[in-house]
Parts: C-alpha cells; sequence; structure tokens
C-alpha cells in the first residue's frame, strides 16, 4: 500500500467545518435542548471524516476473551534476580497509517518486535537485532507524519528508530550491513542527543513552540548494580527540541523514577512533570512557568514506591482525578500476607515519621481550592496487590472510565521462599459505579495471574470499544479482546500535518452528548513503560447521541465541531492551517 493509498483509506469522507455564525447557532440551538454548555466555534479550519466501527465478528459474552501473542520477555540465566523482575514496555499507535493501530513489545534477553496489525486481532511480528529495553513511546519525533519508535535501553543512550515510511507489506525481519543500524521501514538514529541511560520516556510539545520535547527519568539503583561508575548526567530531564537537535536541562540529579507523566497539575493549560520514584524517593513535581520549571510538593499524601501514574475524570465533572500504584497486598487473606511476609517486614522497618509517603495506592482527587486529596481508601483503590501498570478506560462503555491493574512480582532476593521465586497475583478490573468509586469485577475476565508489567488499552480490531494488551515476564504477551456488546462509542484521531506535532500530543478533547460530557486528553505515555496510543476513546449509553466534539490543541487554540453521524463511529479531525 503506497502512502496516498493510505491516506485515501483514512480519509473517505471529508466535510470542511470552519467557524461561521451559522455554526455557532447551530451550536448554540442544538446544546441548548440538551441542556449541554456551549462555546462557540474558533479556528483553525480542519477536516472531518467518520468511518463506521467493525461490527465484531463474535457474539457478546459481556468478558474479555484472552489471546497470546508470540512473544516472551525473557531474562538472561535461570534465576530472576531483582531488577530483571520489573520486565519490559510495550506502546501501541499505527505505524503504517493503515488505519489499524500496531503493537511494538520491547524484551530483556530476547529481541524487541512490532506487531504489525493485520486486522481481526491478527498480527504479523517483526524483530529488532536487540532487546535490553525498558519503557517504549511510539511518537512522531521529527513530524514527518510518521510514528517512530524509542526504546529506553538497558546498557546505552535510548535507541530511536525512525520510521521511513515505507509500507508494512515490504517490511520483512532485521537486515544486517556491517554496524546493525536498519531494519525495513526503520532506521536506527545514531546521534540521539540523549546521553543518559533513561528507563522511562515522556514526550509532549513543552515549549509551546509546536514540536515534541521530551523527558527522561533513570532508575539509578538499577544501573549502580550494573555499572557503579555510570550515572553521569542522570536524574530526570528535560529536552528541548530546537528543531536541529535537542537540548538538555537537568531537573534532577538524583532519580529512582519508574513512572513519569506530563499533565497539568495546576489548570495553566501548560504541561507539567511528574516523576513517580521507587526506594523511599519522594515523588517529584516540576510546574512550567515562564521563568522555567519550578519544582514544587502539591500533594499532602504519595506512594512510597510509585510504580505508575494514570490519569482521567472519573466522575466527569471536567476535573482530571491522578492514581498511583504502590505495593500493598491484596487480598490480606493469610495465605497473601504469608507470602508477602519477609517484604512487609522491610517496608515496615522503613517506615518514616511525618513522611507524605505511604505505602499503598494514592488517588489524588482535586479540590475546589486547587489542592488535592488522597481518596483511595474511600474510592476502594488503596491495595491492588504488587501492582505495576495502571490504566483508566471505559471498558464496559456506561461513559464512566473503569481502572485495570496488573500485578505480580518474581524475584529471588525477596521472593526465594516461594515457588519460583514468584508472587502470583491476579490482575484487577475495577468498574466505576457511575460515581468516581470503584469495585473489582473479576467477571470480566482480566483477573489473570501471567505476571503482567506493562500494559495498554486500545481499539485494536476497531469494533469501538476498548481491547487490552499486556508485556507479561516470562509468560507469553497477552491481548485481551473485549466482547461486551453495552453502550456505543466514539474514536476520535487527531492530525496536525502543518506542525511537527503531528498526532496533537497534548490535545483536549470533550465530547457533548445528550447523556453527559466526557473529556480525554492525548498523551504519549502512561501506566508502567507503556507508550500510548493517540487516538481517544470515548464510551457512552446506547441511548446517548453525541452532540458536539470540542478540541483544544495543544497551541491553545480551539475547534467546535458538530457530530455528523448519530451514534458512534471512528473520526478523524485533520487541521488545516
Amino acid at each position: 500500500m503506497t502512502k496516498s493509498e493510505s491516506n485515501t483509506i483514512n480519509r473517505p469522507r471529508r466535510v470542511i467545518v470552519r467557524t461561521s455564525t451559522l455554526l455557532a447557532v447551530l451550536i448554540s440551538l442544538t446544546l441548548a435542548a440538551a441542556c449541554a454548555p456551549v462555546r462557540a466555534p474558533t479556528h483553525p479550519a480542519v477536516s472531518l471524516s467518520v468511518l463506521p466501527h467493525r461490527p465484531s465478528p463474535h457474539p457478546c459474552q459481556d468478558r474479555f476473551i484472552a489471546h497470546t501473542l508470540d512473544h516472551v520477555t525473557s531474562i538472561q540465566g535461570d534465576v530472576v534476580r531483582t531488577y530483571d523482575g520489573n520486565g519490559a514496555g510495550l506502546a501501541v499507535n499505527d505505524l503504517d497509517r493503515d488505519g489499524d493501530l500496531d503493537l511494538v513489545l520491547a524484551n530483556l534477553a530476547g529481541p524487541n518486535a512490532i506487531f504489525w496489525n493485520q486486522g481481526n486481532l491478527s498480527f504479523r511480528k517483526q524483530e529488532f537485532p536487540h532487546g535490553q529495553s525498558r519503557g517504549v513511546s511510539a511518537v512522531d519525533i521529527n513530524g514527518d507524519g510518521w510514528i517512530d519508535i524509542a526504546f529506553a535501553h538497558r546498557a546505552t543512550r535510548p535507541l530511536v528508530w525512525m520510521n521511513e515510511g515505507a509500507p508494512s507489506n515490504d517490511r520483512g525481519n532485521h537486515t544486517r550491513s556491517g554496524a546493525i543500524d536498519r531494519i525495513p521501514g526503520f532506521t536506527l538514529l545514531t546521534w540521539f542527543a540523549a546521553a543518559q541511560k533513561a528507563y522511562t520516556l515522556a514526550w509532549a510539545d513543552l515549549d509551546a513552540d509546536n514540536d515534541l520535547d521530551f523527558v527522561l527519568a533513570t532508575y539509578q539503583s538499577e544501573y549502580t548494580r550494573v555499572d557503579p561508575h555510570d550515572l553521569a548526567n542522570g536524574g530526570v530531564v528535560y529536552y528541548e527540541n530546537t528543531g536541529d537537535d535537542f537540548v538538555a536541562t537537568q531537573l534532577a540529579a538524583r532519580s529512582q523514577a519508574l513512572a513519569l507523566m506530563l499533565v497539568d497539575l495546576n489548570n495553566d493549560h501548560r504541561l507539567d512533570i511528574w516523576a513517580g520514584h521507587d526506594f523511599l524517593m519522594p515523588d517529584q513535581v516540576w510546574l512550567w512557568s515562564p521563568q522555567g520549571w519550578k519544582e514544587t510538593r502539591p500533594f499532602e499524601e504519595t506512594a512510597q514506591n510509585t510504580m505508575s501514574f494514570a490519569v482521567a475524570d472519573v466522575d466527569n465533572d471536567g476535573r482530571a482525578e491522578l492514581f498511583s500504584a504502590d505495593m500493598k497486598p491484596y487480598p490480606e487473606t493469610p495465605e497473601v500476607m504469608a507470602a508477602w511476609s519477609p517484604l512487609m517486614e522491610m517496608m515496615a522497618s522503613s517506615d518514616i515519621p511525618g513522611d507524605e509517603q505511604i505505602v499503598e495506592n494514592v488517588f489524588q482527587v482535586p479540590t475546589a481550592a486547587g489542592a488535592y486529596l488522597n481518596e483511595a481508601a474511600s474510592r476502594g483503590l488503596q491495595a491492588s496487590g504488587w501492582s505495576w501498570s495502571a490504566q483508566f478506560g471505559d471498558l464496559d462503555q456506561d461513559g464512566f472510565v473503569d481502572l485495570y491493574v496488573v500485578n505480580g512480582m518474581a524475584a529471588q532476593e525477596m521472593f526465594g521462599h516461594l515457588p519460583g521465586a514468584e508472587l502470583v497475583e491476579e490482575n484487577l478490573a475495577y468498574r466505576n459505579d457511575g460515581r468516581g468509586h470503584f469495585q473489582p469485577v473479576p467477571s470480566w475476565g482480566l483477573n489473570a495471574t501471567a505476571g503482567g508489567r506493562s500494559m495498554a488499552m486500545a481499539d485494536l480490531d476497531n469494533d469501538g470499544d476498548l481491547d487490552i494488551v499486556v508485556n507479561n515476564l516470562l509468560a507469553p504477551a497477552a491481548i485481551y479482546e473485549n466482547r461486551f456488546c453495552r453502550g456505543n462509542s466514539l474514536t476520535v484521531d487527531l492530525l496536525w500535518p502543518t506542525s511537527k506535532n503531528t498526532r496533537a500530543i497534548g490535545a483536549n478533547l470533550t465530547l457533548h452528548t445528550t447523556t453527559g460530557t466526557f473529556n480525554r486528553t492525548i498523551r504519549s505515555n502512561s501506566g508502567y513503560l507503556t507508550g500510548e496510543p493517540s487516538q481517544a476513546h470515548f464510551g457512552f449509553p446506547a441511548a446517548s447521541i453525541p452532540l458536539l466534539l470540542e478540541i483544544r490543541w495543544p497551541d491553545g487554540f480551539e475547534s467546535s465541531l458538530l457530530m455528523p453521524l448519530p451514534a458512534g463511529g471512528r473520526v478523524t479531525v485533520e487541521r488545516n492551517d
């Protein structure tokens, strides 16, 4: 398939939407009837195209069905050591622009791999000539319209593979010609600016100049064990994209970061930097300001061993809540507590009076005064086991985002008293009750025990609902196919080809419907070591009618679009200026 053919497939019908008095009147009349708030549309002009979701060939089962992928995150040797037990990351995005989301799975001892989406949850594997990777990003780094891939590597600086834009059916396995610097369709960018060995990466337009900057964070305990002399320029580092290169600003010299998130914490419409640390090191937050990044402490309580971040508006009030995953036994049965006992004794001895850190999950709820309060216990989220990636998404399409957390740990040093030195725990799916409170739902079929690490939610079969992909440790990676038949949905892709931020990372989307208003943000990453797809998913009740889609683009301009469909579908919005 050529690039032009791919573009034709993605844009079967174009509707030009421009600012006009007529459109403003139509929006006002429509939303007044639905009792929804109205904002008059502003520039820029956009092109809108719509595709129907593909009907599922399967019967409704109100649960998820597991499928395995030909990928196992492996380790060197037969004994799992502490840092091997952390596993590897993944990313989801449309690498070949054929309309289907592809997968990128990192590995440790084995090779990283792309899984090209062939449709109907069929994937073709293509390997990289390396593994030893942690976090994965799938973003358009150079603004040419094609999604590139960046791996945080355990032994060297991040490895960045630039997408050449070749059709996916021309891609095979990697080729060697002298130095390994190319696989079909991708070229290794050997001059990439970052000098640090990153553990995780996050991307967005942080300086508002319409290209992608990035932040990296290191996990220095691991690097101290591997090479105690190799900590130069580590910590948390902001890299500003100057067009020709990236210029580094070191925000912190020390870092134990397992999680990294770019999120607007003070409602100034600028993304801030939030690093989640392990090993008793408090989380760090840097707020954007015209004078530069300002470190602050906005939270009264934080997780002590922050493993993962997830952000969403869980009660549809227009303000996002923040979830931090930590380690706390669940459920607290005698069998579970016995398995955890050596670690619990160690964590109890590390409790520091007056410290803001607590050894449990934290759920930050914004207050009217602009502060945050931890309501994890009252919302049912304080304990989920040894938790890794956590993600919010409307899995049952009732209009409220649910939460999924993957769990487990393996390490001879901590769990040598257990078979295989592995703490085996069920993953936990939590259903949102519509008030922002959560209840476990094992009936959804997501309570696997395969040792999940990174995890993402995405519509992998284009049928409109969210599927789940998990990169397990020492077990095959898995896709959980959503076979609910509840509600309806819109998936929204943003394109901004005249910008170097071609997928509008950082954009905020608000969907007004006859039954409620829902908010989403386009991000590069979330959870644990996980790259998000640049696609927003809105679930809503079956009787709900979409009325208006509002987009606040990363540069602050806004678009207000009347929806040209009565129920659901896949919407692509392309900004034309």
